[in-house]
């Protein structure tokens, strides 16, 4: 019996810290112009503005697109907002790739 409340225990514990670093992930905005599109890597680059929040300087950057709509309808020379989340400054996921106009 004691043994399955620790087993308990260290399930609901692993489960709450997976929750917590999912609901922890912070979404950022960089804007900017469209260089480079490869849509069989799924992969968009973009010459961008610097994003303070991130520490990162203006600088072209290559995302990877988080889903297969993601880079629909995105051209290159596009000025587009990207919405991305990254766990560093060499990796970054772009959730939405929204064109704007100039």
């Amino acid at each position: 019996m004691k043994n399955t409340i620790v087993r308990f225990a260290a399930v609901a514990a692993l489960s709450l810290a997976a929750f917590s670093s999912q609901a922890s992930v912070n979404t950022y905005m960089a804007h900017g112009s469209v260089v480079a599109v490869d849509a069989a890597a799924q992969e968009i680059t973009v010459q961008q503005n610097a994003v303070t929040e991130l520490g990162w300087p203006a600088r072209t950057f290559t995302y990877t697109a988080a889903g297969s709509n993601v880079l629909k309808d995105i051209a290159v020379g596009q000025t587009v907002d990207v919405k991305f989340t990254s766990t560093n400054s060499f990796n970054a996921d772009a959730r939405f790739v929204t064109p704007v106009s100039q």
